[in-house]
């Protein structure tokens, strides 16, 4: 039976793809990784160059909340306290994770800063999710 794992946060517009962008890279064929927001918006632009950048597509399987809460998900991974509440209190089994990491979504400054805080995300978000695949994917990581 394949793992079910769920990246949810606020919006679903920086940090959740980024993740899952991750998890599925890092991860075998069998498990499947969803990104969901509790008020989606579209996916940051910066988001996208810094995971192209790594060859790591972001797009696919972004789901509003609405369209995921009736799956058993294995574990969920969320970023906001919103959204770790909101998954505390709807799993039936999930192994809830709460990776607290400032927002993306409201990144100010020239665009060389905002691609600054958002590779700066990116390399925290890596290393969360190569130990996460190493810990409970019994996957072995490998270099993106």
């Amino acid at each position: 039976m394949a793992l079910k794992i769920l990246v949810l946060s606020t919006t679903n517009s920086t940090l959740g793809p980024m993740t899952q962008g991750f998890l599925d890279y890092y991860s075998s064929k069998k498990t499947r990784v969803l990104s969901a927001g509790i008020e989606p918006l579209p996916i940051h632009q910066m988001a996208l160059k810094v995971m192209d950048s790594l060859g790591i597509p972001v797009e696919k399987s972004r789901r509003n909340f609405e369209d995921v809460e009736e799956i058993d998900f294995d574990y969920i991974i969320t970023f906001s306290d919103k959204a770790h509440l909101l998954a505390k209190s709807k799993t039936k089994k999930a192994t809830v994770f709460h990776l607290k990491m400032d927002s993306l979504d409201t990144t100010q400054g020239t665009d060389k800063e905002i691609k600054t805080a958002f590779k700066t995300s990116r390399k925290e978000l890596q290393a969360y999710c190569t130990e996460f695949a190493e810990q409970y994917l019994q996957k072995k990581t490998k270099k993106a």
